[in-house]
């Protein structure tokens, strides 16, 4: 059964979980986060406060940043609503651009990592400070250009603690590691694989075999172009295989001669395992949106690396979405984020 509720303004299109899907989970809008400038970027959960939450805003312009809010929760402790944000960190990219779809903690939570647009680069922001303390051209790792999202794998996956970095233009998923550059951040090696996928790379997360309609470790890929969130299969690497995508959710957003939105970000819910999506409506913050996921059975729980709580149900996820191109009727491929 598909329970799907929307809050405040009517959408020109309506996210629906696919037939696959929509018997074992249900779909609810949680509305927006007024004070947040658009567009969203990535989130992620603070380590060991599963009741607050990190957003970014004006994503993909010097201007960004990341805030941090209070999540409010009904008695069964599903998000169902937002409290006042404020400005928890700058994340500008390297001379252009900014905070795109990536934003995760480092396994060790010391670190928290974020993708840049349309400068192909990752931020690194140690604990405490408001700021990045380190920038990642990833060109000089032959990452093409340009970055859309990065996660780490987490404990009980195969590659369990590797970096995973998606291309947004070139569809491109790479496998890599970090180690530590001795004043408190990390290196980032060079890819030692590549994937060639499809549909606008941004966010992903993983989710444990034996959850409704996940019979392997797989993941979920939310793919902007598309304005969609796929299904993989993963391989022994912790990496998506190619021909086991399906559709997960279709219709995130929508293309238009005059309005673009799709979905960036992913995330999970410590305390629950839903998973959220948003999706962001051009030049209007009242428009941009936060979706929540639930598991309407017994989900498996799975230990994300970058929050620091004792256990994480399995699915939870954040979707969230934002203005990127000028002309949504051009190829797909050759959108340009604004």
């Amino acid at each position: 059964m598909l329970i799907l509720s929307m809050v405040g303004e009517a959408q020109a299109t309506t996210p629906t979980l696919t037939s696959s899907f929509s018997n074992s989970y249900s779909l609810t809008d949680l509305g927006s986060v007024q004070q947040i400038p658009p567009a969203y970027g990535g989130l992620t959960f603070q380590p060991g406060d599963s009741n607050t939450l990190l957003i970014s805003g004006s994503a993909d312009t010097p201007d960004a940043g990341i805030y941090s809010l209070k999540v409010t929760r009904n008695s069964d402790n599903h998000i169902t609503g937002f409290g006042i944000p404020s400005l928890f960190a700058k994340a500008p990219g390297l001379g252009s651009g900014g905070i795109d779809a990536g934003l995760v903690y480092s396994p060790s939570a010391d670190v928290l990592f974020y993708t840049s647009y349309d400068d192909n680069s990752v931020g690194q922001i140690k604990s405490g400070n408001s700021g990045p303390d380190r920038r990642i051209d990833l060109n000089s790792l032959g990452i093409a250009s340009s970055t859309g999202a990065l996660n780490f794998v987490p404990e009980g996956f195969a590659g369990a603690g590797r970096l995973k970095i998606t291309s947004y233009t070139e569809n491109t998923f790479y496998d890599t590691t970090i180690t530590p550059d001795g004043s408190g951040t990390y290196n980032i090696s060079a890819p030692s694989k590549s994937i060639k996928l499809d549909g606008g790379l941004d966010g992903f997360i993983y989710v444990k075999a034996g959850n409704p309609g996940f019979s392997q470790d797989s993941l979920l890929m939310s793919e902007y172009d598309n304005t969609s969130v796929a299904a993989y299969t993963l391989d022994a690497n912790g990496d998506p295989i190619p021909g086991t995508r399906q559709d997960f959710i279709k219709e995130l957003g929508y293309h238009s001669p005059t309005s673009l939105t799709g979905v960036a970000g992913a995330t999970l819910d410590p305390l629950t395992g839903d998973f959220l999506f948003s999706a962001y409506f051009e030049d209007s913050p009242s428009g941009s949106r936060i979706f929540e996921v639930r598991s309407l059975k017994n989900p498996i729980s799975v230990l994300e690396p970058n929050v620091a709580v004792a256990s994480l149900a399995f699915l939870g996820f954040v979707l969230l979405s934002r203005n990127k191109r000028k002309n949504p009727l051009e190829k797909k491929h050759s959108y340009n984020r604004i």
